[in-house]
């Protein structure tokens, strides 16, 4: 199976929306980094991925000294990057896992590392073809993101919509 690491901002999306167990019942193995972890801070966002970590359904990758030198080398050639995200690329290109974000400037530099990067937008449409989860409700979850996340692609967020709604 297919490991994807998630950055913070599409777990919180997935948190925000209600569909973060959802997302994480598709068949890959989902995980994250401490440093992401971190990154979350609203308390009822926090004790949504705790729970998660803590029956398994997200996995926690610890990085250890060795690798949080790498991380903030990598950190020190990207200074616009948060070391969150540099461990993501780091975890990612050592594990050869999907980069999960939708923070522009990680999936230019995970692209640039020839890493594939998807954000929230892929995680939804996959639920909805995989009948994970119904076309009604995914427009209703994409359109309340729509309205707190003002950094989706809008044309991309429309051509979904548009294609749910003709299921």
């Amino acid at each position: 199976m297919r490991l994807l690491i998630h950055d913070a901002n599409v777990l919180i999306d997935l948190i925000d929306t209600g569909l973060l167990d959802l997302a994480l019942s598709l068949p890959f193995v989902m995980e994250t980094t401490d440093l992401v972890r971190v990154e979350v801070e609203p308390p009822e966002q926090v004790q949504v991925l705790e729970k998660c970590i803590d029956n398994g359904s997200l996995g926690l990758i610890y990085s250890s000294v060795m690798q949080l030198a790498n991380i903030y080398s990598l950190k020190s050639e990207n200074p616009r990057l948060s070391i969150a995200d540099c461990s993501v690329i780091f975890h990612a290109l050592d594990r050869s896992g999907i980069v999960l974000s939708g923070d522009g400037r990680l999936r230019k530099e995970a692209e640039a590392k020839k890493l594939e990067v998807h954000g929230t937008l892929w995680v939804l449409a996959l639920m909805v073809d995989q009948g994970h989860l119904d076309p009604a409700t995914a427009i209703a979850k994409l359109k309340f993101l729509m309205n707190t996340n003002q950094r989706l692609p809008q044309k991309d967020c429309a051509r979904l919509i548009e294609s749910w709604t003709d299921r």
